[in-house]
């Protein structure tokens, strides 16, 4: 039987000593996140390496384009350097020998602009009249410094027909383009437009490139002087969606990391700006909140175009499956090195209380060897003793005079109180082994219990001429169980007195502190040699010896003691000095250090651990 004090807490849910356990799971888990985290790093850098190709890919496809349509124009522009004249049916030939429309999807036309003063404007239109055109005109009127005339345009069908004549120099962005392609002899990209060619149906946004021709011999090495020799300008008007289309392909494919491609004429990218958006008609699709945006130019020597891609890539969201697996995986893992980790502890434990079991069974064996032996050593020789004595009384009564007899009776008083004794001790500490005392533990006054033991010594100690003192203060307050406190003190004051010589003194003394009372019963006596000390409260390797006056003991005085003082939570122990004393010193728990909510608990196993 055991007691422990324990203060209130939550319920054990991890089993004590799996805090190794609790490292390996935190560690786990610890390891999982770095994992997941690096995973996800991971990810998205793959997925923007991937988006930043694919728009890569589609810049470059578009500049390329556009530099090939660059060099288309400035062919155009050879052709007109390389003849005096370029009719009409000279730029049809030139048109269809060079297979537009096969190489470069996408082109709304191929055509020639030129220059009229405004005092040739009439000559102009009455000589194209002649030719077969008898519509013709230059359009819008009204009148400007310079006009322009769109004279050459193939295919000259369908919604060419409609650009026939038009004055792009009189509309603002066009003129832009032109004299900024005029001044430079490079070849420009105007800003958004509507092209005249378009109808009521599929309008789309326009745009036009304009490569200058120059007269032939004049020269064209200055600003001033490209101006003055100055022609017209090979051209080609674009409608945005048929170009893109026709540049890129069917690239744009429904689906899971669909790139949302955006192309403005304009840094600002306003919705003015806007030329073309691959998903303009599709507004569920737009509505979605893309994760990877980059924006990208498309240059054609001073001219660009600003691209915005964006893409709503399934590798980043958080229900990735990769992201998913390395997540699952580390938390399967973890847990079961958790679980492991949990049944390495709990099969550490098992086999710490099988050694602890083993222990126990070697000392109880060890016990019972010394059980066995006092019953069969110090029991039998007071019986033969008593079987002796009353051998010679039975034999030889009638020989023996009243004093021997007397003498004969007062020894086998003594032997028998003596044997009465073993029984007891024997008695007692078999109780404790087996579980079986009674233990009610309550809040008592140590004063008393030691008034009432030394009072009950008294006679053993008068016998002796010993004086036996107490040092215990009124306050001091205990929580035991009172007749086990009784057999203890009363142990050590009987130990105390046999081994003291006569006139000497025994002295019980208390201290306290703020958890226990440590209490010492001390003596003027023979004193303990050192080698004997560790032996006293073993019951395997204990020792007997005779009192002062040759008083027997059993051995098992202190044995009892200890158990006793286990009992309560206590200590006890010895010191000593051959020759000048003994003390022998325990502890008991001190009522003042129990709270109102403490718990006491009290285990039958009638052994401490």
């Amino acid at each position: 039987m055991r007691i422990k004090r324990l203060q209130p807490a939550f319920p054990r849910i991890i089993p004590k000593g799996s805090w190794k356990a609790l490292v390996v799971l935190f560690v786990g888990l610890l390891l999982t996140a770095i994992t997941v985290s690096y995973t996800k790093n991971l990810i998205e850098k793959t997925a923007l390496q991937d988006f930043e190709f694919d728009s890569a890919d589609l810049q470059n496809k578009l500049e390329a384009r556009l530099r090939a349509h660059a060099q288309l124009l400035r062919s155009g522009v050879a052709l007109f350097a390389s003849s005096d004249t370029v009719t009409r049916e000279n730029w049809r030939q030139f048109h269809e020998h060079s297979r537009v429309q096969q190489n470069m999807p996408g082109i709304q036309g191929f055509g020639y602009t030129m220059i009229i003063p405004p005092e040739q404007l009439s000559h102009h239109i009455r000589k194209t009249r002649e030719s077969g055109f008898p519509d013709y005109t230059v359009w819008p009127e009204g009148e400007r410094d310079i006009y322009t005339s769109i004279i050459y345009l193939e295919p000259f069908s369908g919604r060419n027909l409609r650009a026939f004549g038009y004055d792009m120099f009189s509309e603002e962005v066009r003129q832009k383009a032109m004299k900024t392609a005029r001044d430079s002899a490079f070849a420009v990209l105007s800003g958004k437009v509507l092209l005249v060619q378009e109808t009521s149906e599929d309008v789309q946004a326009g745009t036009l490139m304009y490569v200058p021709v120059y007269r032939r011999g004049m020269p064209v090495n200055t600003v001033e002087e490209r101006r003055e020799a100055l022609q017209g300008w090979v051209y080609s008007p674009y409608r945005i969606n048929d170009l893109t289309e026709g540049i890129l392909g069917n690239w744009d494919h429904p689906g899971p990391d669909r790139i949302h491609l955006r192309i403005y004429d304009n840094i600002m990218r306003s919705g003015d700006d806007l030329l073309y958006d691959s998903q303009a008609d599709e507004s569920a699709v737009k509505n979605e909140e893309p994760n990877l945006s980059i924006t990208l130019p498309v240059r054609l020597n001073s001219e660009e175009w600003i691209m915005v891609l964006t893409r709503k890539s399934e590798d980043l969201s958080l229900f990735n499956s990769s992201l998913l697996m390395v997540l699952a995986s580390g938390l399967i893992i973890s847990l079961l090195l958790f679980l492991l980790t949990l049944s390495l502890v709990k099969t550490s434990k098992d086999v710490k209380q099988i050694q602890q079991l083993n222990t126990q069974l070697e000392k109880l064996n060890s016990d019972k060897d010394r059980f066995i032996s006092i019953l069969g050593h110090d029991l039998r020789n007071p019986f033969n003793s008593l079987l002796g004595f009353l051998d010679i009384l039975t034999k030889d009564f009638h020989l023996l005079g009243e004093e021997k007899i007397q003498h004969y009776l007062g020894h086998l008083n003594t032997v028998a109180k003596n044997t009465y004794g073993l029984l007891e001790n024997l008695m007692e500490w078999s109780k404790t082994q087996s579980g079986n005392v009674p233990f009610k533990p309550e809040v008592i006054s140590f004063k008393d219990i030691c008034n009432e033991v030394c009072l009950q010594v008294s006679p053993n100690a008068g016998a002796k001429n010993i004086r036996v003192n107490s040092c215990i203060g009124e306050d001091i307050k205990i929580f035991a169980d009172s007749e086990m406190l009784k057999t203890v003190l009363r142990n050590l004051c009987t130990n105390a007195i046999k081994f003291t010589n006569r006139g000497g003194e025994v002295i019980v003394c208390a201290e306290q502190d703020p958890r226990h009372v440590k209490i010492t019963v001390s003596d003027t006596g023979v004193g303990i040699r050192p080698e004997l000390l560790p032996k006293l409260f073993d019951i395997s390797r204990s020792v007997t010896t005779n009192g002062t006056e040759n008083e027997n003991g059993t051995g098992l005085g202190l044995i009892i003691c200890r158990e006793l003082i286990s009992l309560h939570g206590g200590k006890i122990w010895a010191k000593s000095t051959p020759g000048k004393g003994t003390s022998f010193i325990f502890t008991i728990p001190y009522a003042g250090s129990l709270k109102p909510d403490s718990a006491i608990i009290v285990e039958t196993t009638g052994r401490k651990n």
